[in-house]
Protein backbone atom coordinates (compact mmCIF):
# COMPACT_ATOMS: atom_id res chain seq x y z
CA UNK A 1 0.00 0.00 0.00
CA UNK A 2 1.30 3.44 -0.93
CA UNK A 3 1.61 6.03 1.82
CA UNK A 4 -0.86 8.92 1.72
CA UNK A 5 0.44 12.23 0.39
CA UNK A 6 0.55 15.13 2.82
CA UNK A 7 -2.44 17.49 2.51
CA UNK A 8 -0.16 20.47 1.96
CA UNK A 9 1.80 18.99 -0.93
CA UNK A 10 2.05 21.53 -3.73
CA UNK A 11 2.09 20.68 -7.44
CA UNK A 12 5.66 20.83 -8.72
CA UNK A 13 5.45 22.61 -12.08
CA UNK A 14 9.18 22.04 -12.69
CA UNK A 15 8.82 18.23 -12.72
CA UNK A 16 9.44 16.78 -16.19
CA UNK A 17 6.25 15.91 -18.07
CA UNK A 18 5.47 15.15 -21.70
CA UNK A 19 4.76 18.24 -23.82
CA UNK A 20 1.18 19.54 -23.66
CA UNK A 21 0.53 18.77 -27.34
CA UNK A 22 1.64 15.16 -26.95
CA UNK A 23 -0.50 14.81 -23.83
CA UNK A 24 -3.62 16.28 -25.51
CA UNK A 25 -3.12 14.11 -28.60
CA UNK A 26 -2.89 10.95 -26.49
CA UNK A 27 -5.96 11.78 -24.42
CA UNK A 28 -7.98 12.71 -27.52
CA UNK A 29 -8.19 9.00 -28.31
CA UNK A 30 -10.29 8.38 -25.20
CA UNK A 31 -14.04 8.96 -25.32
CA UNK A 32 -15.26 11.29 -22.59
CA UNK A 33 -18.75 12.36 -21.61
CA UNK A 34 -19.60 15.96 -22.49
CA UNK A 35 -21.18 18.03 -19.74
CA UNK A 36 -22.19 21.62 -19.23
CA UNK A 37 -21.21 22.60 -15.69
CA UNK A 38 -23.30 25.47 -14.35
CA UNK A 39 -23.46 27.63 -11.23
CA UNK A 40 -25.63 30.39 -9.81
CA UNK A 41 -25.38 32.61 -6.77
CA UNK A 42 -23.86 35.94 -5.66
CA UNK A 43 -21.23 35.75 -8.43
CA UNK A 44 -23.92 35.30 -11.08
CA UNK A 45 -25.12 32.58 -13.42
CA UNK A 46 -22.44 30.91 -15.52
CA UNK A 47 -21.68 27.69 -17.35
CA UNK A 48 -18.93 25.97 -19.29
CA UNK A 49 -18.55 22.84 -21.40
CA UNK A 50 -16.49 20.28 -19.54
CA UNK A 51 -15.23 16.77 -20.27
CA UNK A 52 -13.17 16.40 -17.09
CA UNK A 53 -15.80 15.04 -14.69
CA UNK A 54 -15.64 11.77 -12.80
CA UNK A 55 -17.15 9.96 -9.82
CA UNK A 56 -15.05 10.23 -6.68
CA UNK A 57 -17.09 8.38 -4.06
CA UNK A 58 -20.51 6.80 -3.77
CA UNK A 59 -20.68 7.08 0.03
CA UNK A 60 -20.84 9.98 0.38
CA UNK A 61 -21.80 10.71 -3.23
CA UNK A 62 -19.06 12.97 -4.61
CA UNK A 63 -17.63 13.97 -7.98
CA UNK A 64 -14.47 15.65 -9.28
CA UNK A 65 -14.94 18.47 -11.77
CA UNK A 66 -11.93 20.11 -13.43
CA UNK A 67 -12.40 23.61 -14.89
CA UNK A 68 -9.75 25.74 -16.61
CA UNK A 69 -8.42 28.45 -14.32
CA UNK A 70 -8.96 31.21 -16.88
CA UNK A 71 -12.67 30.39 -17.26
CA UNK A 72 -15.10 32.96 -15.87
CA UNK A 73 -17.20 29.99 -14.74
CA UNK A 74 -14.28 28.81 -12.58
CA UNK A 75 -14.35 32.09 -10.67
CA UNK A 76 -18.14 31.96 -10.33
CA UNK A 77 -18.11 28.36 -8.99
CA UNK A 78 -15.47 29.30 -6.42
CA UNK A 79 -17.62 32.17 -5.19
CA UNK A 80 -21.06 30.51 -5.46
CA UNK A 81 -19.86 27.22 -3.91
CA UNK A 82 -22.31 25.20 -6.03
CA UNK A 83 -22.37 23.53 -9.42
CA UNK A 84 -24.58 21.30 -11.52
CA UNK A 85 -23.04 18.75 -13.88
CA UNK A 86 -25.41 18.45 -16.86
CA UNK A 87 -24.34 15.39 -18.88
CA UNK A 88 -25.58 16.06 -22.39
CA UNK A 89 -27.49 13.82 -24.78
CA UNK A 90 -26.26 12.97 -28.26
CA UNK A 91 -28.47 15.66 -29.87
CA UNK A 92 -27.06 18.50 -27.76
CA UNK A 93 -23.76 19.24 -29.51
CA UNK A 94 -24.94 22.81 -30.32
CA UNK A 95 -25.40 23.46 -26.58
CA UNK A 96 -21.94 22.05 -25.93
CA UNK A 97 -20.42 24.31 -28.59
CA UNK A 98 -22.16 27.39 -27.19
CA UNK A 99 -20.96 26.77 -23.63
CA UNK A 100 -17.47 26.04 -24.98
CA UNK A 101 -17.46 29.65 -26.19
CA UNK A 102 -17.62 28.87 -29.91
CA UNK A 103 -19.08 31.93 -31.62
CA UNK A 104 -18.55 34.18 -28.60
CA UNK A 105 -22.21 34.05 -27.57
CA UNK A 106 -22.97 35.98 -24.33
CA UNK A 107 -23.86 33.82 -21.33
CA UNK A 108 -27.60 34.71 -21.25
CA UNK A 109 -27.96 33.65 -24.91
CA UNK A 110 -26.25 30.33 -24.15
CA UNK A 111 -28.82 29.58 -21.48
CA UNK A 112 -31.62 30.60 -23.87
CA UNK A 113 -30.71 27.61 -26.10
CA UNK A 114 -32.34 25.11 -23.71
CA UNK A 115 -34.85 24.77 -20.88
CA UNK A 116 -33.45 25.17 -17.36
CA UNK A 117 -34.65 24.85 -13.79
CA UNK A 118 -32.87 24.01 -10.54
CA UNK A 119 -32.89 21.17 -8.05
CA UNK A 120 -31.46 21.98 -4.59
CA UNK A 121 -28.48 24.34 -4.80
CA UNK A 122 -29.89 26.84 -7.29
CA UNK A 123 -27.33 25.94 -9.98
CA UNK A 124 -29.07 25.65 -13.39
CA UNK A 125 -30.17 22.16 -14.42
CA UNK A 126 -30.71 21.48 -18.12
CA UNK A 127 -34.08 19.70 -18.34
CA UNK A 128 -33.03 17.90 -21.56
CA UNK A 129 -29.70 16.62 -20.20
CA UNK A 130 -29.25 12.86 -19.91
CA UNK A 131 -28.45 13.26 -16.22
CA UNK A 132 -27.85 16.17 -13.86
CA UNK A 133 -25.82 16.10 -10.65
CA UNK A 134 -26.61 19.06 -8.40
CA UNK A 135 -23.67 19.67 -6.08
CA UNK A 136 -22.26 21.70 -3.24
CA UNK A 137 -18.55 22.44 -3.56
CA UNK A 138 -16.67 20.80 -0.68
CA UNK A 139 -13.08 21.55 -1.68
CA UNK A 140 -11.12 23.36 -4.39
CA UNK A 141 -7.53 22.77 -5.37
CA UNK A 142 -5.68 24.67 -8.11
CA UNK A 143 -3.33 22.37 -10.03
CA UNK A 144 -1.53 23.37 -13.21
CA UNK A 145 -3.92 25.07 -15.62
CA UNK A 146 -7.11 23.89 -13.87
CA UNK A 147 -9.04 23.95 -10.62
CA UNK A 148 -10.21 20.63 -9.21
CA UNK A 149 -13.62 20.95 -7.57
CA UNK A 150 -14.54 18.19 -5.14
CA UNK A 151 -18.31 18.36 -4.92
CA UNK A 152 -20.97 16.63 -2.83
CA UNK A 153 -23.94 15.44 -4.90
CA UNK A 154 -27.10 16.67 -3.18
CA UNK A 155 -29.63 15.76 -5.90
CA UNK A 156 -29.83 13.98 -9.24
CA UNK A 157 -32.19 14.04 -12.20
CA UNK A 158 -32.30 11.96 -15.36
CA UNK A 159 -34.24 11.66 -18.58
CA UNK A 160 -36.00 8.40 -19.36
CA UNK A 161 -34.33 7.91 -22.76
CA UNK A 162 -31.35 9.09 -24.75
CA UNK A 163 -27.74 8.36 -25.55
CA UNK A 164 -24.78 10.26 -24.11
CA UNK A 165 -22.90 12.92 -26.02
CA UNK A 166 -19.22 11.92 -26.06
CA UNK A 167 -16.08 13.57 -27.39
CA UNK A 168 -13.35 11.47 -29.01
CA UNK A 169 -10.60 12.28 -31.52
CA UNK A 170 -11.73 15.92 -31.46
CA UNK A 171 -15.25 15.09 -32.65
CA UNK A 172 -18.64 14.43 -31.09
CA UNK A 173 -19.65 10.77 -31.00
CA UNK A 174 -22.12 8.61 -29.10
CA UNK A 175 -22.39 5.02 -27.96
CA UNK A 176 -23.64 1.96 -29.82
CA UNK A 177 -24.23 -1.58 -28.61
CA UNK A 178 -21.51 -4.12 -29.45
Amino acid sequence: MLPALPQDRVFDASARCVPATEFRNALSRLATAVSVVTTDGPAGTAGVTCSAVCALSDEPAMVLVCVHGKSATNTAIKSNRNLCVNCLQSGQSDLSQAFAGVGGMPMPQRFALSTWDSLVTGAPRCREALIALDCEVAEVRDVGTHSIFVAKVLATAETSTGEPLLYQRRAYVTTCAL
